[in-house]
């Protein structure tokens, strides 16, 4: 059941990482730190492996990656200045993306810096000029839930997808547990657009979810991710984003629950001490890991430190260190 999920990463030069590597994640991993010690740049790298069958697919999901948080300006954020080779290794499969600056060096008939990008044996040569100017467009199978507000065109996707899988119950039984007077989630097509609207005990018309906080319209974006990533994986960047803490401990159940039987592997971060211990109390079986990013003093090099349930918990309550403090 469990064949697909990361068991090992090891990054070279991605990003923030000059080199970082890990063994023995498990179904649901939470990533904690301090800012800038490179929990969303972990999950993207992550991403990007573990969605990259070939160098083609490498090369789309680059462009989903910059353009899901990104403007129309491209900028190419994922080098680090004074390297030009990536290397990204999980499990067994190898990935490495190669940035030529001065194609004239190859004695190539190319006038644009380029891309070289490898999958195992499968390899894509890319212009920067094309990759910067061509229009991206985000697919559904994207499943990176960011940090900023949760887009509602992109929850109507997820939806779809869960809707195709039969769970319209499981979804409308979850939010009875996040709000009793809610009934469920209706789906509404108005020219030829898709609109969700949740239904109330206390109210004839279904109300338009936009109308909500932002905390429901992301704890439904989480639960259709995890059923839309059946068999798969699913990131979520500051999860806690919105989110009342006392419905953490609820959120967290249904990740646990939902995660395995939809058989997803989950990988999110936070910032919040309430979601952590949240997270750990739901922890009882050891399905999940808490991981520490923190930066090394003497070589300023980013390192993991990971912990289990009993671990966590004893940090938590001998105001023990686990953020990276």
């Amino acid at each position: 059941m469990e064949n697909h999920f990361v068991k090992n990463i090891c990054f070279e030069n991605f990003k923030c990482f000059k080199k970082l590597e890990f063994d023995g994640f498990k179904r649901v991993n939470l990533i904690g730190g301090k800012n800038n010690v490179g929990k969303t740049s972990f999950m993207e790298g992550v991403n990007l492996a573990v969605y990259s069958e070939d160098a083609l697919k490498l090369h789309t999901n680059i462009r989903q990656m910059i353009k899901s948080r990104q403007n129309d300006d491209i900028d190419i954020d994922f080098f680090n200045d004074d390297e030009n080779i990536i290397n990204i290794k999980y499990n067994n499969k190898k990935i490495k993306m190669v940035y030529i600056k001065d194609p004239s060096k190859e004695n190539k008939m190319i006038i644009h810096p380029y891309f070289n990008l490898i999958v195992d044996n499968s390899k894509f040569e890319l212009d920067i000029y094309d990759f910067c100017n061509d229009k991206i467009i985000i697919k559904d199978d994207y499943h990176f839930i960011h940090s900023f507000k949760t887009d509602e065109e992109y929850t109507a996707s997820l939806y779809g997808q869960l809707t195709n899988l039969g769970k319209e119950d499981y979804v409308d039984n979850s939010l009875k547990i996040f709000d009793e007077n809610i009934i469920g989630l209706r789906q509404i097509f108005n020219n030829n657009k898709v609109i969700l609207k949740l239904k109330l005990k206390d109210r004839e018309k279904p109300v338009l979810l936009s109308s909500f906080g932002e905390g429901i319209n992301r704890y439904i974006a989480i639960i259709c991710a995890i059923w839309a990533s059946k068999d798969g994986y699913l990131f979520i960047d500051e999860i806690e984003n919105g989110i009342h803490y006392t419905n953490y401990p609820k959120l967290w159940k249904l990740i646990f629950d939902i995660s395995k039987e939809a058989n997803c592997q989950v990988f999110a971060a936070t910032h919040s001490k309430e979601c952590i211990e949240a997270f750990n109390k739901e922890n009882k079986d050891n399905e999940g890991l808490y991981l520490e990013f923190y930066r090394n003093q003497k070589t300023g090099l980013i390192n993991i430190k990971d912990r289990d349930n009993e671990q966590l918990e004893y940090a938590l309550l001998n105001n023990g260190e686990f953020r990276g403090e």
